[in-house]
Parts: structure tokens; sequence; C-alpha cells
């Protein structure tokens, strides 16, 4: 990340938009059984991101997810 700009400034919108994609793409399936939860982690590691600091409609995606331990 540059220094002086917010990580998701620096990051991009393209993979702010697929990492959007993957996450639906996982909601969807956990509405026919829960996912594991270490796949929900992996896709955010794979972005290089942390629950805590997605944008809004981002944590509501993920958040929504159902995962099983």
């Amino acid at each position: 990340m540059s220094d002086g700009m917010p990580g998701w400034a620096a990051w991009g919108s393209l993979a702010e938009e697929q990492l959007a994609g993957e996450a639906e793409e996982l909601l969807r399936e956990s509405r026919r059984a829960p996912v594991d939860r270490r796949r929900v982690e992996a896709l955010l590691d794979l972005y290089g991101q942390r629950y805590e600091t997605l944008p809004g409609y981002l944590k509501r995606i993920v958040g929504e997810i159902e995962v099983e331990d």
C-alpha cells in the first residue's frame, strides 16, 4: 500500500469488485449449506483484507455467509 493512501484506495476497485463477486458466490453457496469458516478467511487473506477493515457493503455480504467451524 502506498504511504498516505487509504488501504482501499491503494488496493484498487477492480480487486474490491472481484472480492465482492467471490464473497457473493460464497453467500449463495452458504444458503444451501454452511461453508467452512476457513474458506471465508482464505478469501479475505487472498485479497489481503480483514473483516474489520472492509467497506460496509462487503461487511454485510461477508457477515451474512453461513459458516461452520
